[in-house]
Order: C-alpha cells, then structure tokens, then sequence
C-alpha cells in the first residue's frame, strides 16, 4: 500500500514538473517571438522612424519660427518723438515745415519729430520713422564708398578714370570727379530704364565741353563713381552699400526706389502750386538717378550715417579730412560742402527736398527731410537759423 501511494505522488511530482517546464518554455518562446518580431518591423521600416524623428524636428523649427516672429513684432514698435527744445519746434512748425526734423548736440536728441503729412489724401502724419527720398544727398553715400576703396588700395584719388575705364576721356582723375571738376558733359536724362553700364557709355560717348579743374556740378561724375564702386569692389551698389555702409551705421529703414512703394512708412512727394493746392509731380525712371538720387532712408538713418562718418566707423581721419576739402571755389569737396561752420549737402527730387548738417565741431547734426520740394524758400536760411536757435537755448 504504501509503496503504491509513493509512486502515485512521485508519478504527480513529475507531470508538474513537466508542466512547469512547458509553461517556461512557452513564456520563453513568446518573448523570443516577440523580442524578434520587434527587430524585424525596425529593419523593415527605418523610414518611418526617421520621418517621425524628422516631424518633430519640423514641428520644433516651427514653434522656434512662430517665437522669432513674435520677438521680431516686439522689437518691431515706432520711435518716439523728442522735443527737447519748444523753440525748435515752434519755429517748425511756423513754417509749416512738413516731413521728419532730427537734431542732436552734443550726442543729446534735441529734436526728433514728424510734421504734417506723409500722405494728405489719406491724412496719414509724418513721423520720425517716414522715408523719404534723399535725392542728391546721396551723393555722400557714394563718396564715402570711393574713399574706402582708395583706403583697401583698390584705386587712388590722382588716377586718371581712363586706368579703370578704357574708353573714358583722357586728363580726368577720381577726384575731379568727386568734385565736380571734371569738366564733362554729362548724360541727358529721360524717363526710359537703363542700366549703369549704358549711363557710362553714353557719359563716355557725349565727352567733355572743358578741361578738367573748374567747378561745374554734374549727376554724371557720381554716376562713373558709382560704376566703379561695382566694378572694383565685385559687387552691386546696392550690396556694396548694405555690407560697408547701411549695417557698420546701423542704418535700417533705407534702401532703393525699387522697394520704396513697398514700405509702410512711405511719403507721398508733393509740390505746393501758385494757388496754395499741392500736386503730385511725375517721377523720372530712377535707375537714370544710379548712384546721385535712388535711394530713401529715414531722417533717423541719416543722422546715423552723419554720426557713423564724424566717429570713425566708416572712414579713417585722413580720408574723413579729404572728403570735408573744398575741391573748388563752390566749396564742394566730397558730397559735402565745406562752409564756414558746417559741411553740408543737399538733395531735391520730385516732391521731396532734403537738407543735411554736420557742424565742424562733429557735436551738431540737423537734419530736414521734407515731402514738399517748394514750400520753403531756402533750407540753407532754415538750417542756419536752427544753429541759431541752439545757440541760445542749448
């Protein structure tokens, strides 16, 4: 009896056993199964994963885009006027000055200020973030432009222009053309597109009406000077500008007339007539105006570019000293004139008028952009009544 209940529970013992291991095997062959069939949808479907890593990726880049823009929208806020002196101000306004004034003495923002309209039909106010066209002060630009070549060895101010430019009349160096001594006839504008290449062309083929060293202001001289920019540099004006000029001044509101329609904060140009009524005069294509008048900016940016020039940041002393030298008995040296306390310069396009000042000293930049080319006589008269005005009250 005994020994027959022994077996059966030994015969028990081992089908558990026996389970046990079947169960194990099972459970171990499962995992196996699935461990395998895991490896197996990875190595047959790498894409996938890739295109979800890449999804979040995109997903990342686009909330990092939405945050920028909203940063750019921050920064992206009006400038606030300054009226730091009410009888610079009054005066203005007595006038019926209308555009954007900047004034500053002594690195203090006197003036800051719109006046009037930027667009009269829409009753839009000037502001100190309207652009304008700045006409012939442009020419300072492209002056400044040459002076750093010459500094880089690219030329030199005694050169004849005939070294850089084979078929130009013989005796004419850089720097008549930077003074407006070069005696030549000059390209006759119309309202048809043209490329800086046929300006030079039809310069070189009209030729000279004088030999070279008496004052007479031509478009024309800047225009080659422009053409040289491009091809001694390797690149546009326009490039050539932003890289040496617009960003080591942190000018930001400027740029050319091909974009100037665009901009939200746009004049309109216009011309008082006999009658008192304003009108808006026709514009000439501005690419006949390559290099002397198709550029805009904001007063603001060129108190910048006045301010980058008397510190250093775009020329060195000698050739800051070389620009601000009488060429002639007009007083022009190189985009400014050189007056008795102040250099100058000076642009009219139509519709707009703008006047630019640095005193000698370099403490004192006015600044007047204005959107109406004639309803103020002489800027010069404004400009020195202004140094006037600061004169007894700052």
């Amino acid at each position: 009896m005994f020994t027959l209940e022994q077996n059966r529970k030994n015969q028990r013992r081992r089908e558990k056993k026996k389970l046990r291991r079947k169960i194990f095997l099972f459970v171990l062959t499962l995992v196996v199964f699935l461990a395998v069939l895991f490896l197996v949808v990875q190595l047959l479907t790498p894409k996938s994963a890739d295109k979800a890593v890449q999804e979040e990726k995109s997903i990342q880049k686009e909330k990092s885009s939405v945050s920028s823009q909203k940063e750019k929208k921050k920064t992206e806020v009006e400038t606030k006027e300054v009226v730091q002196n009410k009888a610079l101000d009054q005066y203005l306004t007595q006038l019926h000055f209308s555009g954007t004034a900047v004034v500053v003495r002594n690195g203090k923002m006197v003036l800051n200020k719109g006046y009037g309209y930027r667009n009269m039909e829409q009753q839009e106010k000037n502001t100190p973030d309207t652009e304008f066209y700045i006409g012939s002060s442009q020419k300072a630009l492209t002056a400044t432009a040459i002076l750093q070549l010459v500094e880089k060895g690219k030329l030199s101010l005694t050169n004849p222009v005939s070294q850089y430019l084979s078929g130009f009349p013989s005796g004419i160096t850089i720097k008549n053309l930077l003074n407006h001594t070069s005696g030549l006839k000059g390209h006759l504008e119309t309202n048809s597109k043209i490329t800086p290449k046929e300006l030079v062309q039809d310069i070189e083929e009209r030729g000279v009406k004088r030999a070279p060293g008496k004052w007479d202001y031509r478009d024309s001289n800047y225009t080659v000077l422009a053409y040289l920019v491009e091809k001694l540099s390797g690149q546009s004006l326009a490039d050539y500008y932003k890289q040496h000029i617009f960003k080591p001044a942190g000018m930001t509101q400027v740029g050319f007339y091909e974009d100037f329609k665009q901009q939200k904060n746009a004049s309109i140009g216009y011309y008082l007539k006999k009658d008192g009524s304003y009108s808006i005069p026709s514009m000439p294509d501005l690419s006949q105006l390559f290099g002397v008048g198709n550029v805009y900016m904001s007063a603001g940016d060129m108190y910048r570019f006045d301010e980058a020039l008397m510190s250093g940041k775009l020329l060195s002393p000698e050739s800051l000293a070389e620009m601000f030298t009488k060429g002639s008995s007009s007083g022009y040296g190189m985009g400014f004139y050189a007056d008795p306390g102040s250099y100058n310069n000076h642009g009219v396009l139509n519709g707009w008028n703008v006047s630019n000042s640095i005193s000698k000293s370099g403490k004192t930049f006015v600044i007047l952009f204005s959107n109406i080319q004639n309803n103020i006589t002489s800027f010069g008269k404004v400009n020195n009544e202004i140094y006037q005005i600061l004169n007894r009250t700052n």
